[in-house]
């Protein structure tokens, strides 16, 4: 590798600048209580900025060889590399009921092959570095969002006494009235020929997801046309 680090110095800070960029933006999803969190958004964003970055400096490639020496384009297999990775990643996504899990995971293998990339033409430095930022931010993240507030999404099914009807209006002013959000896209209804169930995503202004729950189980619970109910931690994409 080419002694003069200063590219390898200029690639990481915009790694960092991208890494905190992607936190901004799964902040958001994080916040409204949706899948696809902080650390996938920083994980995806990075690796893509580090693999742009090297795309940019040929001549520092396995070690600053002659660009005639080049008789494969790195280009062509850096991409077939991600792509094969990507559908590794996505088998490992595993939707359950409005809970969706493995993005993480998948993420995270797939930010780890642009490493194994950035050793493979010798940019050795920018992978230690690139991997320091990783494990930040797969352990740093979660404990700052900790602290952060955010909104706790559960996963609400209610069965309602026999002979009686649940009616959309009076439990959206139900929830309401106790600052819970019902998200409008996922409610819906059953009956078994006994008893109607509804099923819907809920949500409370809360930073702690514990305090949430019992929030919300003390006021579902005093429903009158409700018998039972179920309630879940949940994530949506």
């Amino acid at each position: 590798m080419n002694s003069d680090l200063f590219p390898v110095t200029s690639m990481l800070l915009h790694v960092a600048a991208a890494g905190g960029l992607g936190w901004v933006v799964g902040y958001e999803r994080y916040f409204n209580g949706r899948a696809s969190g902080t650390q996938v958004y920083c994980l995806v964003c990075m690796a893509s900025c580090a693999l742009t970055q090297v795309a940019g400096y040929p001549a520092y490639w396995y070690g600053g060889l002659p660009g005639e020496a080049l008789q494969v384009n790195p280009i062509a297999v850096m991409t077939s590399v991600l792509t094969g990775i990507g559908f590794l990643g996505a088998g490992i996504i595993v939707k359950s009921g409005t809970s969706v899990r493995g993005l993480t995971t998948a993420a995270s293998i797939w930010a780890s092959s642009a490493i194994g990339i950035l050793v493979g033409v010798e940019f050795l430095e920018l992978a230690v570095g690139l991997t320091a930022l990783f494990a930040l931010c797969m352990v740093a993240v979660p404990a700052i969002e900790r602290r952060l507030p955010a909104h706790a999404a559960m996963a609400a099914t209610l069965r309602y006494a026999e002979g009686t009807r649940p009616r959309r209006d009076d439990l959206l002013a139900y929830l309401k009235k106790r600052r819970l959000h019902m998200v409008q896209d996922s409610l819906s209804l059953s009956f078994d020929g006994k008893a109607f169930e509804l099923r819907f995503a809920v949500y409370a202004d809360s930073s702690s997801q514990y305090r949430s729950i019992s929030r919300v189980a003390g006021d579902l619970s005093e429903i009158p046309e409700v018998s039972s109910f179920n309630l879940e931690q949940t994530s949506r994409a």
